[in-house]
């Protein structure tokens, strides 16, 4: 899709990027039967085409980290309990970022959803955070009714000026909650190596792009490494 590669020319479809997985664990030594794996993608359910990997690593999978936007909520906690699941002599993979929508059209920010006769919002989260700093919308603490939101538009809200004077607001407010996922969980693990010890975490960001139902979708890989704690 010619649009994709405009807007993300190093993009691989899900296919190749299962191939990319597969090739850089083995390099690395992990045992893919002992490997178990997480995400951090937004929990919008056209994600769950990574539910193909499955039959990649040992135990059902995924673990999922992310709320809405892809933002890791499970926290420390949540790390641990991701621990406390790896195999015997094993380690974890875990794959992470927002998404962002590009119909087969060549319109950014939405897709086609199966059964649906008009295109829809993708990712809705940013979407609607976006639309939040253009109307001034802030949260100064966060509530129970709608606490993840909040945190999207407060991360947003702190590049605001930039968001708004980009020629595509929707790509940039995405690629800021790339730097926040990637900035925060990183940490969030690094911080974990008590929880951690004894087994290697290999780490890959990016951004989602999803496509309309009926279309394969793709991801441009933003960051990779292998955390050791053995």
């Amino acid at each position: 899709m010619p649009t994709i590669k405009q807007h993300y020319p190093n993009a691989i479809s899900i296919r190749e990027l299962e191939q990319k997985i597969t090739s850089e664990l083995n390099l690395h030594g992990f045992i893919l039967s002992r490997t178990i794996w997480g995400t951090s993608i937004c929990a919008d359910e056209v994600n769950n085409s990574f539910n193909l990997f499955s039959k990649l690593f040992a135990g059902p999978g995924p673990f999922r980290f992310g709320g809405i936007s892809g933002y890791p909520f499970t926290g420390k906690t949540g790390i641990a309990a991701f621990a406390s699941h790896i195999p015997d002599k094993g380690g974890a993979f875990i794959l992470y970022g927002p998404h962002i929508g590009i119909s087969k059209d060549g319109k950014l920010g939405v897709m086609h959803r199966q059964r649906q006769k008009m295109s829809s919002a993708n990712c809705g989260s940013l979407v609607a955070g976006l639309n939040a700093i253009k109307e001034q919308t802030s949260f100064s603490s966060y509530s129970d009714s709608d606490y993840q939101q909040e945190r999207v538009v407060n991360t947003l809200g702190r590049f605001k000026d930039e968001i708004l004077a980009a020629e595509h607001p929707l790509k940039t407010s995405t690629e800021k909650m790339y730097d926040s996922i990637h900035q925060d969980f990183n940490e969030m693990l690094e911080n974990s190596s008590k929880i951690l010890s004894g087994y290697k975490v290999y780490l890959m960001g990016g951004i989602l792009i999803n496509t309309d139902w009926d279309k394969e979708d793709y991801f441009d890989i933003r960051g990779k490494k292998v955390l050791d704690f053995t």
